[in-house]
């Protein structure tokens, strides 16, 4: 097998979108019945502001993908890469490809001359919260919340 990352063509985006849902409620721990909806929407505001999609390919079969975004550091006031959405289909999970796609974006956020990168992880997602640190990202803040 030969692996390629690519930016999104509309096939590959046509896919992402098809599984929007299931990523969101993966991602968010939250099931609803709009969840495919608001991640598509969450995508397509990030892609208005010039976000991407990174692929990694096998041949033409997409395996996965991180969305390259950018955001601002509210310390700095700097702007920063930010890891907007990682994902790896299913039946590929546990090869690495969740490390080569972070590797892969982080190289592209240096060539598109960005010093920092950014990324929100729900708390409750442990397998994520390990690899990022793995890679070298560390907390830098929490965000908290409460029904009232």
């Amino acid at each position: 097998m030969e692996y390629t990352f690519k930016r999104a063509d509309e096939a590959q985006i046509q896919e992402i979108y098809e599984l929007a849902g299931e990523n969101r409620r993966e991602a968010t721990n939250h099931v609803s019945d709009d969840n495919r909806q608001k991640m598509i929407e969450a995508y397509e505001h990030s892609a208005k502001h010039s976000a991407y999609f990174l692929c990694l390919m096998d041949g033409e079969t997409l395996l996965g993908w991180v969305m390259i975004d950018k955001a601002f550091d509210f310390l700095t006031g700097d702007e920063i890469g930010w890891v907007n959405d990682l994902y790896v289909k299913k039946a590929y999970r546990g090869r690495g490809y969740s490390k080569l796609l972070m590797e892969e974006a982080l190289k592209e956020f240096e060539n598109n001359g960005y010093q920092d990168v950014g990324l929100n992880v729900y708390v409750h997602n442990e397998t994520a919260m390990k690899l990022y640190e793995k890679i070298g990202f560390r907390d830098v803040n929490k965000f908290m919340k409460i029904k009232v």
